[in-house]
């Protein structure tokens, strides 16, 4: 029997890797641009968040165009795509063209991660979804700490503009590389044997809700709190499920918390740290050792203590990422605090998405979930576009980034409340064949 959904899967990782790892370079490059173009921090914090509000519009049209069509043909447009907008992003000349450069890298970016996670969906059968969604989340946390440092030199030596057209042509190399050997489903791919695709497309399900794993009575009481759900089979069910909802509000608050803080965490430890560019880069990078190993712990907890429910990591995590970052905003000058507080923060910071990239898998049959998740991603994403300018906004306005990380504490609060509200999933997706 082969095993080629693992393939699948690093494929997956390297090109989630270099699109998370542009995509966050901006708050590397974001000290260099306010010394040539003399932006305020509203204005910095605007450019950044110009490209979640393209990511927010293709959203949803990935969603629907992936249900029907399928994922490898968008993914591998989308991905040149990119690279034509990181080029031009590395050529402009006013800070006009770049708001735009980055509306237009949102859009293009936007139908790739609802694409790597049909991928995982259609690949991969109930059962191992949740470790494999997991290394896919956990390249979004081990960009951040390979890219930074990484950034932070290049632009020391050879500035920030080169850096972008350097990236444009390292996406342009991916999107070869998916075309070549991704098929949006395991029927149509030739390197994917009968025993395999029997496996990826058997019956076995997840664990009832009931039955958890080597957990007390009353540890499941608490992190299984609340009620359960049906899961929907048609589009109509889908959105007239509260959980939808309740779900993109609580992601919306956790992605303001993430973005803002990967936007404005180098200018920190710029301005209040006092540190260079070097040494912002390599500190910026810390939370992110934490946050991949969260991630890839993640998984493995999902599956094997919570019986694949997603929901107490979304909430408890949620909290734990709230007092991971006060600690860090109350720490003195140490250095051994400081780095203990970012690996706390970014374990949490890693753990937490798994499960909002999960609850949609679970909620959905498998011919709809990419929809859900595509209006999850499009709505939790608006708070990628509104936290980095409304971070500006409170430090041109104050001049203090108390304030600032007062906000992403409310944040995080605010999104394990929201997560209450959600209901346990009680069947499993149906094991449906490839849509495409």
């Amino acid at each position: 029997m082969t095993h080629y959904r693992r393939f699948v899967l690093f494929i997956v990782f390297i090109m989630y890797t270099v699109v998370f790892g542009n995509r966050i370079s901006i708050g590397v490059t974001i000290p260099a641009m306010i010394d040539e173009f003399g932006m305020t921090n509203t204005a910095a914090g605007a450019l950044s968040g110009f490209f979640f509000l393209g990511y927010f519009l293709t959203q949803v049209p990935a969603g629907f165009w992936i249900a029907r069509f399928g994922s490898r043909g968008l993914v591998g447009v989308s991905l040149g795509l990119m690279s034509i907008f990181l080029w031009l992003f590395g050529c402009m000349s006013t800070l006009t063209w770049a708001a735009w450069y980055r509306l237009g890298l949102g859009i293009s970016q936007g139908p790739i991660s609802v694409g790597g996670n049909a991928i995982i969906g259609q690949w991969f059968p109930p059962r191992e979804q949740a470790r494999a969604i997991s290394v896919m989340v956990g390249s979004t946390m081990l960009a951040p700490f390979l890219f930074p440092p990484f950034a932070s030199w290049f632009i020391v030596h050879w500035g920030w503009r080169n850096l972008f057209q350097m990236y444009a042509v390292v996406g342009l190399l991916t999107a070869i590389w998916w075309s070549v050997y991704i098929r949006s489903c395991p029927e149509e791919s030739p390197r994917c044997s009968p025993a395999e695709l029997a496996v990826i497309r058997s019956a076995e399900v997840l664990p009832p809700v009931g039955q958890r794993r080597r957990l007390p009575g009353w540890v499941s009481r608490i992190l299984f709190m609340g009620k359960t759900v049906t899961v929907a089979e048609t589009k109509s069910q889908l959105f007239k499920r509260a959980d939808l909802w309740w779900v993109t509000l609580a992601y919306f608050c956790f992605v303001s918390v993430f973005y803002g803080m990967i936007t404005w965490l180098p200018s920190y430890f710029i301005k209040e740290r006092g540190m260079d560019m070097i040494q912002m880069g390599w500190l910026v990078s810390v939370p992110w050792v934490g946050a991949f190993a969260g991630s890839l712990a993640g998984g493995w907890i999902v599956d094997h203590w919570l019986g694949g429910n997603p929901l107490p990591v979304m909430r408890w995590g949620s909290l734990a990422t709230a007092a991971s970052l006060y600690l860090f905003a109350a720490s003195p000058a140490g250095m051994a605090w400081l780095l203990g507080t970012l690996l706390f923060f970014g374990f949490f910071v890693g753990l937490t998405p798994l499960g909002f990239m999960t609850y949609p898998i679970r909620l959905a049959a498998r011919g709809i979930y990419p929809l859900g998740l595509s209006f999850m991603n499009s709505g939790g994403n608006i708070g990628g576009f509104l936290a980095p300018l409304l971070a500006g906004m409170l430090l041109d306005r104050f001049g203090n980034y108390s304030v600032m990380f007062t906000y992403f504490i409310s944040c995080a609060i605010l999104a394990a409340l929201l997560s209450m509200l959600l209901r346990t999933p009680v069947q499993p997706p149906e094991q449906g064949t490839c849509s495409s």
